[in-house]
């Protein structure tokens, strides 16, 4: 593993190169002028900011505390999450696993809340900055206002700072005012930083819209806890849940895992379901895998409709999903809007289940390959959705084992380790200065 180098001088013309691999989004990064006279082989000191332990970020820093080339302290707004705290969304009490704060250094600033303007934490947080004294701090998007506090402490103290965030255009209709209100803040916002990490496709094109320039946009994929489900996999024992829940395994199963409100869609899957009694010969069930306030109206709604082949069993700790993703034949998110990647779908092609996403889902361009891993249909458009279905069954009547391998390998591009290792290559080519955008 090559050494990493603080740089000292950027003056003698350091040139960093985003190479596109093409269609499997595995860019890298290399220095292709003159190097820097004066380097320190030592590890890089990584802060990460964060608004609170979230499940999809923490196993990379356990990841990254794991490398020999990083040095890693995280810093959260707040631990609320594995406190316990109602999500509005899933209309319940969440607490997520202590196993989310294992393995890496951490800190929490504050038990006040994160979104208000003068968050308590702030002040905390320019001493334990300078405390630490980082190579470099990543922060992970623009908003909770934590954020915005973070760019202010590290400009002050001279601290490079990097983002990996969700960012992207696809994912709602904006207006005009509103696209260049957007626009203009969030051009400000990234003048300040000195490098960026981009998720995937609408992400790389995202930063390269509002001129972030190429040579300073690294890839860490969006992942799940890959380990985690790579386990999960290896265990998993199909037919359990179908026979909980009554479901025939000549069945073909659609499986629906998210919050259900507005904004996922859940009625028009629905509607394709009840459009959609069988199809090669095989019964349609469809299982959705969450909670949220349109739950009793979907229930509702399949009682109108006569249909006992919809199953809504609730929020499931992501220790179980397994048993869930083992009876799927397929998954469909149907997302309207602000689905700017729709990580379970991820979750999904870990064990080899093709996915149906809406054209307003930010994981498509990345992880969707028509009729390989799944179809892309237009949002909102449960008769379009309904022929998807339809197709994609008929696809696994003859070539499931492909479909199963494909959602596997094209997965496996997007995982922890991926990541982590994206995060650690940005370290070694940051400049001492914020960057200017054009």
């Amino acid at each position: 593993m090559p050494c990493l180098a603080t740089l000292k001088n950027v003056a003698d013309g350091i040139t960093v190169s985003a190479l596109n691999a093409g269609p499997q989004m595995a860019w890298q990064i290399k220095v292709i002028a003159t190097p820097a006279r004066e380097t320190l082989c030592q590890p890089a000191r990584l802060a990460v900011v964060s608004s609170h332990p979230i499940q999809y970020q923490c196993p990379i820093w356990q990841k990254l505390a794991g490398r020999p080339d990083t040095t890693l302290r995280v810093f959260f707004g707040s631990d609320f999450s594995v406190r316990g705290y109602h999500d509005k969304g899933f209309g319940q009490t969440v607490r997520w696993a202590d196993s989310l704060l294992a393995g890496y250094d951490h800190q929490s600033l504050s038990s006040s809340p994160i979104n208000s303007f003068f968050f308590a934490g702030s002040l905390q947080l320019l001493q334990r900055l300078r405390d630490f004294q980082p190579t470099a701090c990543l922060i992970n998007g623009y908003s909770p206002l934590l954020y915005w506090h973070t760019v202010v402490v590290c400009r002050w103290l001279g601290i490079p700072l990097i983002m990996r965030a969700e960012t992207t255009d696809v994912d709602r209709h904006r207006g005009p005012l509103h696209r260049v209100l957007r626009d203009t803040v969030l051009k400000i916002f990234y003048a300040q930083l000195s490098g960026f990490l981009a998720i995937g496709h609408n992400s790389r094109q995202h930063y390269q819209r509002l001129g972030v320039r190429p040579q300073r946009c690294g890839l860490a994929p969006y992942c799940v806890d890959s380990d985690l489900f790579e386990q999960q996999y290896k265990q998993r024992v199909p037919g359990k849940l179908r026979q909980s829940l009554s479901i025939p395994s000549a069945a073909l199963v659609v499986l629906f895992s998210g919050k259900l409100i507005d904004k996922k869609d859940p009625f028009t899957l629905l509607d394709a379901i009840v459009q959609l009694p069988t199809v090669a010969g095989r019964p349609v069930h469809s299982i959705f895998l969450g909670d949220g306030n349109l739950r009793q109206s979907l229930e509702q709604k399949a009682r109108e409709s006569a249909c006992d082949r919809v199953h809504f069993i609730g929020w499931q700790p992501q220790e179980k999903l397994g048993e869930v993703y083992a009876d799927a034949d397929m998954l469909v998110l149907p997302s309207v809007f602000s689905e700017t990647w729709g990580l379970v779908v991820n979750e999904a092609m870990q064990f080899g289940v093709p996915c149906i996403v809406s054209d307003r889902v930010g994981c498509g361009p990345d992880l969707i390959r028509d009729s390989e891993t799944g179809f892309i249909f237009p949002h909102g458009d449960a008769a379009a959705l309904r022929l998807q279905i339809a197709k994609l069954a008929s696809l696994l009547v003859s070539k499931r084992e492909q479909i199963h391998a494909a959602c596997r390998d094209r997965v496996a591009l997007y995982s922890v380790a991926a990541a982590a290792a994206g995060i650690a290559e940005a370290l070694t080519h940051l400049p001492a200065a914020r960057i200017s955008l054009p």
